[in-house]
C-alpha cells in the first residue's frame, strides 16, 4: 500500500510519495521553513507580497470559499508529523521558485540520498528576492545545479531512462527529452523542462493504476508525451494537473487521451483555473480542500482531504450517501473511491 500526500503550499507545489518500498520521494518543495529563521527569511514572512498570497484565493462570486489559502502547509513539519526524517529522492520539476521555496530548510532538517534535476540553465530566478521567495533558496539551489555543492546525489534523467529503483518505485519519466531541454535552454521557456512523471502502482488483475504527476508542463511536452507515450498516459485514474491548473491559452487537445477520473489542482487562485477544460468528475483544489491524500492499494484507491465543510458539500452534491468520515490515520476526511474492478 502506497500513499500520495498533495500539500497545500500556498502557490507552489509539493507532493510527497511514500512507496510499497518503504522508500520515499518528494516532488518540489514549496512554503517550508524549519524552527530557525534567517533574518532573510524573516523578511519574506513579514513581506506584502507574501502575505497577499494568503489572500489570493480568488474565489468566483458564485462558488464558496473554504478559505483552506489561509491555513497553508508546511511541508517540513508534515514530513515530520508522518515521521520521515529521510528522502530517497527529491525531485526538482523545474527551476521556478514556486518549486524550490524552502529547498535549503529541507536539506537542513532531512538527509536527502538523490535529487533529480535538469541541466537546465537558468542563471536567475525572476521571482527570487522578490519578496515573496527567499534569494537564499535559489542560491543554494544553484550551487547544487552548478556542482559547487554537493549535500546529496544530483541525477539528470530524461523521457525513457530507467534503472532498478524506478521499477520497484513503479514511476516512469515521460518527459523532458533531451532535445525539449535544448529547446527551453535556449528559448528560456522554464515550464517545458518540467519532469513529467507516470506512477503505476499495481491493482489486482494484474493492471496497474495511473498517476501522472505533469509539472508545469506546456505544449511542448504534450506534444512529445503523445507522440511517444500516447498509450501510458492514455485514461489515466489522476492527474495533478499542469502549471497547478492555470488557464494560460495552452493547447487542451491531450485532455482527451488522458481523460483523467479525477483532477487534481495546485495553488493557482480559482478564477484563473481553467477548471471546464477538465472533464473529471472528481475535480479538487488545494485552495479548497487543504491536503489531498491518495491511498493506494492493489483493490481500490481511496481519496481523502483535510477539509471536513468541503468533503461534506461535495458528496453532498452529488447525492453521494453518508458523512465524510475521519480516518485519523490519514488526519483527513474520506471524499470518495475507485476500485480495481
Amino acid at each position: 500500500m502506497s500513499k500520495i500526500h498533495f500539500l497545500n503550499v500556498l502557490e507552489g507545489d509539493c507532493n510527497i510519495i511514500e512507496h510499497d518500498s518503504g522508500r520515499k520521494t518528494v516532488i518540489d518543495i514549496s512554503n517550508a521553513y524549519n524552527d530557525y529563521d534567517t533574518e532573510k527569511e524573516k523578511a519574506v514572512k513579514n513581506s506584502q507580497r507574501r502575505k497577499d498570497m494568503y489572500e489570493r484565493t480568488q474565489v468566483p462570486s458564485d462558488k464558496k470559499d473554504y478559505k483552506q489559502k489561509k491555513h497553508p502547509d508546511n511541508p517540513i513539519q508534515y514530513l515530520k508529523k508522518l515521521k520521515i526524517n529521510e528522502i530517497f529522492r527529491f525531485v526538482v520539476t523545474h527551476p521556478d521558485m514556486d518549486h524550490l521555496d524552502g529547498i535549503e530548510d529541507l536539506f537542513t532538517e532531512f538527509s536527502i540520498i538523490n535529487m533529480w534535476d535538469t541541466d537546465n540553465k537558468k542563471e536567475i530566478s525572476d521571482k527570487a528576492n522578490s519578496g515573496g521567495y527567499n534569494i537564499d533558496d535559489w542560491k543554494f539551489y544553484k550551487s547544487i545545479r552548478d556542482g559547487k555543492t554537493n549535500p546529496t546525489k544530483r541525477l539528470t534523467y530524461f523521457s525513457g531512462n530507467s534503472n532498478l529503483y524506478y521499477n520497484e518505485d513503479y514511476i516512469q519519466i515521460l518527459s523532458p527529452s533531451s532535445e525539449i531541454l535544448k529547446q527551453c535552454n535556449q528559448k528560456e521557456n522554464w515550464n517545458d523542462s518540467s519532469y513529467v512523471i507516470l506512477y503505476t502502482p499495481p491493482k489486482l488483475g494484474g493492471g496497474y493504476w495511473k498517476i501522472l504527476f505533469a509539472g508545469d508542463s506546456e505544449d511542448l511536452t504534450w506534444e512529445h508525451i503523445l507522440n511517444n507515450h500516447s498509450e501510458k498516459v492514455k485514461n489515466v485514474d489522476v492527474l495533478f494537473a499542469p502549471h497547478h491548473g492555470r488557464d494560460s491559452g495552452r493547447n487542451y487537445d491531450f485532455l482527451k487521451v488522458v481523460n483523467p477520473k479525477a483532477t487534481l489542482f495546485g495553488n493557482a487562485s480559482s478564477k484563473h483555473l481553467a477548471y471546464n477544460k477538465y472533464c473529471s468528475n472528481v475535480k479538487i483544489t488545494n485552495n479548497q480542500a487543504g491536503y489531498i491524500i491518495l491511498d493506494i492499494s492493489t483493490e481500490n484507491l481511496k481519496i481523502y482531504v483535510k477539509n471536513l465543510e468541503f468533503a461534506r458539500d461535495f458528496r453532498h452534491k452529488r447525492n453521494w450517501e453518508g458523512e465524510p468520515e475521519f480516518n485519523k490515520n490519514m488526519d483527513a476526511y474520506f471524499l470518495c473511491q475507485y476500485n480495481a474492478k
